[in-house]
């Protein structure tokens, strides 16, 4: 089975070698994507067991089965419709479940270089996309990951660029796969327009906010209830219980709470709670993070305020919603990557736009 995923990673090779000779991407940019293309046979069963990520063997069920035209029922839509996604991509095999990482990380590699051919992304930016561990993991493993990152990133750049129709219908298939990103995107839309000088929202923003708070806060019991719901969901599902579960009481609780969980939702797990090997990389990982953020945040203030406002305010509200609801360490790293991603990158292209600078490009 192993040469099968050698085809898949030939293919790999090819798209990155073809960017290149088109000058698309430069020569050390080349060797970086090449070699990160070995990724997926270093992890599953080699690093760690593959069981330590169950959701893969859904993944690669699926798609053998629709691969082989053996359309059986699957009730999860959300995977389903993932599955049909992953299906669709122009690699030839799925024998293994490493066979899967391959088409995660083509879909990473095609988006690194779209970004830096078509989006001049540069700097430290795109050095960071490149060596985020996180984003290295969860781009070769056997997972819908990066189809979620891929719609979110895509969708972002082109609603910066105004393309707003066509950033709505690039989020859309996010309806059917994670619709708690779809909503979370949605959501950065309108933070985008409140803040972006020229748009019609910033030029009447106090009255649209006025207007918003007013719509919304009759429905604020129901949302807070329905995020209680999976709140209390996912801590039994951690190994906890119904009988330790304190529910969100109110308004004031759900906003405390939400401004609590942004900043241990970046962090988690902290070094003193790894109870495992992986943990403990993650927490160091978090560490270096959130120096990089402050680091980056740091020089977008020297450069644009507003832009750093946005963004920064956008990124507690995404991370303040996760981590009102996500008990899971594992779960919570794997939930937090797209958007510090998106956060980073966007930020980047956004000043390219505005003032034709990289961040941090000297």
């Amino acid at each position: 089975m192993f040469f099968y995923d050698i085809a898949n990673l030939l293919v790999i090779l090819i798209v990155t070698f073809l960017s290149f000779r088109l000058k698309l991407i430069p020569l050390w940019l080349l060797l970086i994507l090449s070699i990160f293309a070995f990724v997926p046979f270093i992890l599953n069963d080699v690093i760690f067991p593959a069981s330590y990520m169950p959701d893969q063997y859904k993944y690669f069920t699926n798609v053998t089965h629709i691969r082989h035209l053996d359309f059986e029922i699957i009730y999860n839509t959300k995977l389903q419709i993932s599955s049909w996604m992953l299906a669709l991509i122009p690699l030839p095999y799925v024998e293994t479940i490493n066979s899967l990482g391959f088409f995660s990380r083509l879909m990473a590699t095609v988006l690194i270089i779209w970004l830096y051919s078509s989006k001049n992304i540069r700097g430290w930016p795109l050095l960071f996309i490149l060596f985020y561990p996180s984003f290295l993991l969860y781009s070769s493993l056997a997972l819908r990951d990066m189809l979620v990152l891929a719609f979110m990133m895509v969708s972002v750049i082109f609603f910066i660029e105004n393309k707003r129709m066509l950033a709505l219908l690039v989020i859309s298939p996010l309806l059917f796969i994670k619709f708690q990103n779809f909503f979370l995107i949605i959501l950065f839309f309108i933070v985008h327009l409140y803040f972006s000088k020229g748009s019609f929202i910033y030029r009447y923003r106090f009255i649209f906010l006025g207007l918003f708070l007013a719509i919304i806060f009759p429905y604020l019991p129901l949302i807070i209830e329905f995020l209680d719901f999976y709140r209390g969901a996912l801590f039994v599902e951690d190994g906890g219980s119904y009988d330790e579960y304190i529910s969100i009481g109110s308004l004031s609780d759900f906003l405390l709470l939400c401004l609590q969980s942004a900043p241990y939702f970046l962090m988690k797990p902290w070094p003193w709670e790894s109870s495992n090997l992986m943990q403990l990389i993650q927490s160091i990982e978090n560490i270096v993070l959130l120096l990089f953020l402050i680091f980056i945040f740091s020089k977008v203030y020297k450069l644009d305020k507003r832009i750093l406002i946005k963004w920064f305010v956008y990124l507690i509200f995404a991370l303040g919603i996760y981590g009102l609801v996500v008990y899971n360490f594992g779960t919570a790293v794997r939930y937090k990557f797209p958007f510090i991603l998106i956060v980073i990158i966007g930020m980047a292209y956004e000043l390219y736009l505005k003032h034709g600078k990289f961040i941090l490009n000297k």
